[in-house]
């Protein structure tokens, strides 16, 4: 049975006067499922523009939560669903109750359910506590999505000297709690090299979360040690794979890898996301995401 494989289209958007143009592109492409749809904490002003842009054949398309928690952890270092702190866990149960709320306006705009998964997140960074993300996702798990299926998406973990990216709960104590709350795991292979500083540790996490049972997704998305067009070093910024940017570490090799440890462990979909040239065309755009899926050895 093939496995859904989805695209972080949001990364890579050509000029906006092309992006119909870049998403009937991707439409056309028999392997592409869905894209990942950015939350930034509202989607009112978007509904049309979302709605007419995601193909009727696109069955498995994701939303992420990680642009608006973001944003509210800059304002407030204490908002997050996994925060010690009572107000901001209030705040961010309250983003992610609006979340709901748009997603269920956006399937109503299209006529159908349109998101396969929700990937929400361990917030606030250096500040996240275990029990209080747990009985956040208690609470969420108990709403109406839609169709779709809540995950958590690990981001790097806060490790004490390192200057985090997200810096939220460490990979083993999301299994821990996602294993006792029958959720899944969605890992992104560029977030996971960022808190190891290398490579091997997006596998040892695909191999981890395998190996409990909760691995539910990877997207792949690059990252590296130097400075580049898209960042400075160790940037959460979806670099290209080595391909197409030199100092990536994400290769063929390491793609497929992981991607082939991955299905032995029971994932559900898989996916690219990664960020482009400012003028690349949109054949290119098309062309660097697909290199990706061809490493990941999915024909057949």
């Amino acid at each position: 049975m093939a496995r859904p494989f989805i695209i972080g289209a949001y990364a890579s958007h050509p000029a906006p006067e092309l992006e119909a143009d870049y998403y009937q592109l991707l439409a056309d492409q028999p392997w592409v499922a869905g894209v990942e749809i950015p939350y930034p904490g509202q989607l009112a002003t978007q509904l049309d523009v979302l709605a007419s842009h995601l193909s009727p054949h696109w069955d498995f398309n994701t939303i992420t939560a990680i642009p608006g928690t973001m944003q509210n952890v800059w304002k407030d270092e204490n908002f997050g669903l996994a925060s010690p702190d009572e107000a901001g866990r209030e705040a961010a149960l309250a983003f992610t109750r609006r979340l709901c709320d748009d997603l269920d306006d956006l399937c109503d705009k299209a006529g159908r359910l349109l998101v396969g998964r929700v990937q929400l997140h361990s917030a606030p960074t250096r500040l996240a506590n275990a029990d209080a993300f747990k009985r956040s996702l208690e609470d969420v798990l108990g709403w109406d999505w839609c169709g779709a299926t809540l995950v958590v998406e690990h981001c790097d973990a806060y490790i004490p000297g390192q200057n985090p990216e997200k810096g939220f709960l460490s990979l083993a104590d999301e299994i821990d709690i996602v294993a006792e709350l029958s959720v899944g795991i969605h890992l992104n292979w560029g977030r996971s090299a960022v808190e190891g500083r290398n490579a091997e540790t997006a596998f040892e996490h695909v191999r981890e979360a395998g190996e409990r049972g909760v691995l539910d997704g990877i997207v792949f998305s690059g990252a590296g040690p130097e400075e580049t067009q898209y960042g400075y070093s160790w940037i959460d910024g979806h670099l290209p794979a080595q391909a197409d940017e030199p100092t990536s570490l994400m290769d063929a090799e390491q793609i497929g890898r992981c991607a082939q440890a991955a299905i032995a462990g029971g994932v559900e979909y898989l996916g690219a996301k990664v960020c482009v040239p400012k003028d690349a065309s949109l054949e290119q755009r098309l062309a660097m995401l697909t290199g990706i899926y061809r490493a990941c050895h999915l024909q057949g």
